[in-house]
């Protein structure tokens, strides 16, 4: 081989030597190092919270007979809970559910309270009777108003008592817990007097259709001022002494 085909290879190899030597630099320029770029976060969406209310269970309607100076219960009627905003006129318990009102189904009632009530029929002057309210239906209820109140004569008359001015105040009524409200009463004693000769009450919580029906245990007349603009006999609202 000649010196002049030497030389020429010599140069051709430093050439190719340099064009790599520029190629390995010219890729570490342009690639990249390391994880730079920041993780992605992650987003929980929170569920909106649910709120049960329960709502009291309503009576079909149908009368229930106490005995004399006995407790009526109204018949029980099942029916399923709904979720909601609660029931009427209810109150927010500690869980922050909503309380139904008392129903006629859920309660109890009779005559008497345990301060009295009693009331002297022979007396000419005003006289209180007493009527006691028990929740029967196994959870809180709230009871507030005016009970409606119908007195049955013996001889077939009614009479649908009329409001006092009291104001009406709320309550909670724990299972087996009990409220009263008081009936103000006028009685007759005079022969020339009209008269109401009490022989049924019909109670009806407030905010219910249903009713109780108590039987008269006292005796005695009550003064017939049923077309009176301020009688002497008229109801007073639950929970107010």
């Amino acid at each position: 081989m000649s010196h002049r085909s030497t030389l020429r290879r010599g140069r051709t190899a430093i050439v190719a030597g340099l064009i790599a030597t520029a190629a390995l630099g010219l890729t570490a320029c342009n690639g990249t190092g390391g994880s730079d770029a920041a993780p992605a976060s992650s987003v929980s969406a929170a569920a909106p919270g649910s709120q049960d209310g329960s709502t009291g269970s309503q009576g079909s309607g149908t009368t229930t007979t106490g005995g004399s100076g006995g407790a009526a219960t109204a018949s029980a009627h099942s029916s399923g809970s709904t979720g909601g905003s609660g029931g009427h006129g209810g109150h927010k318990g500690q869980s922050g559910d909503r309380l139904g009102h008392c129903t006629t189904d859920g309660l109890q009632a009779g005559w008497g309270s345990e301060g009295g009530g009693v009331p002297d029929m022979k007396s000419d002057q005003q006289q209180t009777a007493a009527v006691w309210l028990k929740n029967i239906s196994g959870t809180p209820c709230s009871i507030s108003g005016f009970p409606g109140v119908q007195i049955k004569g013996t001889d077939g008359t009614t009479w649908d008592l009329q409001r006092s001015a009291k104001k009406p105040e709320s309550k909670v009524l724990q299972p087996n817990a009990h409220t009263t409200f008081t009936l103000t009463l006028l009685p007759s004693t005079r022969a020339d007097d009209k008269k109401v000769e009490p022989g049924q009450v019909l109670i009806t919580p407030p905010n219910e259709k249903k009713h109780f029906q108590l039987q008269w245990p006292f005796g005695g007349a009550i003064l017939d001022q049923s077309g009176a603009t301020h009688p002497g006999t008229f109801v007073n609202p639950v929970n107010v002494p």
